[in-house]
Parts: structure tokens; C-alpha cells; sequence
């Protein structure tokens, strides 16, 4: 009987600390730059915590094919939940890039680890200010208290339906594009403006070689209308990431439901 409780936990244990795993390993926090190490201790920590009060009535108490099964369905629910705060990230993304372009500094590039590849000096500093920013919105916890409180609303070995989430996926994709090409386009409005009368002033002065200065007045006008519509990057930006409490809200509503 005590090897049976005994077994019956760790496997409950291991369930729940697959289904933070999935969470943390596409989670933007704690973030690429944090060692593998600290990150399975994190995740080991909230299991821990997780396991206090997770219901585990459903769960399967044996080893077989059930308990692969649950395994692979528990870490289905951890990427979803990760997927849904990752890409409410996409916005501040999408607006470095866009700035990026507008104000000119798209070639100059610098390694980013969480692609693991290039990206542009000014996106990689926009991304870096919108992490900042979430953070001391405390994004962060509620992600994290929404991942915690998923076990009481979707106990461990219960029906879920992973499918049907990927239609709320796919609009937070569209939302935070959406919202990142709408802060950016001051900065792209400026610059046009700039671009098109640098093109006709060479048109009516050719001797004058304006492309020779057009690269620092488009650095020149692109900085001071990104250093005025700061603030309000930052106001839309904190009030687009409190939204994620309702985008967490309608991923687990989704999983919940059982298909037709």
C-alpha cells in the first residue's frame, strides 16, 4: 500500500513538472539568457509548489501506455500556455522591426540568443525596453499564476482538447502584429515624409548630392520621433499586456471544453 501511494505521487509529481516544463521551455521568462540549470530548478520549484494542491484523481497511478499518453498530453497544455504569453511578445517584436527599417538601422545587426541568430541593433533595444516593461507591469507572475491555477482548472489526466486552441493562437498572433505595425507608424510616417523630400530636392538640385547626408538626416528625424512617441509606445504597449489575463483566460476556457 505505501509503495503504491508511494509511486502514485512520484507520478503525479512528473506530470506536473511536465506540464511547467512545456510552459517554461517557450515562455519569454525567465528568458533565453538564463542558464538550463536555473530554469530546471525554477521548473522544479513550481512543480513542487504545483504538487501541494494538484488534483490527481484522474491521473494515472501505474506505468503502461496511459501514463505516455498523459505525459504527452500535459506537455501539450505547457506549450500552449507558453505559446499564448510568448506571442503576446510579438508586438514589441514586430514594432523593433518596424522602427528598425523606418529610421534606417536595419543592417546593423547584433546576435540575438533567443533566435539564435542576427537581429537589428534598435529591434534587439525595443524588445529589451518592452521585456523591462512587462516586467515591471509584472506580466511575469500573472503568466505564472495563470500556469499554477491551470492544474485546478484542468486536473492532471483530464479530457482536454489541445486542437481547438490554435484559432486563439493564431489571433494573438494577428492582435500583437497588428498592434506593433499601429506604433510603429508614426515612425514610418515620418520617415516617408523625410524620404520623399530628399527625393525632390535631389530632383530639383541634382549638383547638390543630398544623398551624402541623407542617411544622418533620416537617423536625425527617425530618433526624435521615436524619442516623442516613446511614452506612448510604452502606455499602449503596458496596456496591451495587461490583456494577457484574458488571452490566458479564453486558452484554458478552450482546452477545457470537450470536442464535439
Amino acid at each position: 500500500m505505501l509503495e503504491w501511494f508511494a509511486v502514485s505521487q512520484a507520478i503525479g509529481f512528473v506530470l506536473v513538472l511536465t506540464r511547467i516544463a512545456g510552459f517554461i521551455v517557450v515562455s519569454p521568462f525567465p528568458g533565453a539568457n538564463v542558464s538550463q540549470r536555473q530554469r530546471a530548478g525554477l521548473a522544479v520549484v513550481l512543480a513542487w509548489l504545483a504538487s501541494t494542491y494538484a488534483p490527481l484523481a484522474h491521473a494515472p497511478h501505474e506505468m503502461g501506455i496511459s501514463l505516455g499518453l498523459a505525459v504527452a498530453v500535459e506537455l501539450g497544455c505547457g506549450l500552449v500556455i507558453g505559446c499564448a504569453f510568448r506571442f503576446l511578445y510579438v508586438a514589441a517584436q514586430f514594432l523593433g522591426q518596424v522602427v528598425s527599417q523606418a529610421v534606417g538601422l536595419s543592417m546593423a545587426s547584433v546576435l540575438n540568443p533567443t533566435i539564435g541568430g542576427e537581429d537589428a541593433i534598435l529591434t534587439r533595444i525595443v524588445t529589451l525596453l518592452a521585456e523591462l516593461l512587462a516586467l515591471a507591469a509584472g506580466v511575469h507572475r500573472v503568466a505564472i499564476s495563470y500556469v499554477l491555477q491551470s492544474f485546478r482548472v484542468l486536473p492532471i489526466g483530464v479530457a482536454v482538447s489541445l486542437p481547438e486552441s490554435s484559432h486563439v493562437i493564431i489571433d494573438l498572433v494577428v492582435r500583437s502584429i497588428t498592434v506593433g505595425l499601429q506604433l510603429g507608424m508614426p515612425i514610418v510616417a515620418v520617415s516617408l515624409i523625410v524620404h520623399i523630400g530628399l527625393a525632390m530636392i535631389a530632383r530639383a538640385a541634382p549638383t547638390l548630392q543630398i544623398l551624402h547626408v541623407g542617411l544622418s538626416v533620416t537617423l536625425l528625424t527617425g530618433f526624435t520621433a521615436l524619442m516623442a512617441a516613446l511614452p506612448d509606445m510604452a502606455r499602449q504597449l503596458s496596456t496591451y499586456y495587461a490583456s494577457l489575463g484574458s488571452v490566458m483566460d479564453e486558452v484554458l476556457t478552450v482546452i477545457g471544453a470537450p470536442a464535439p
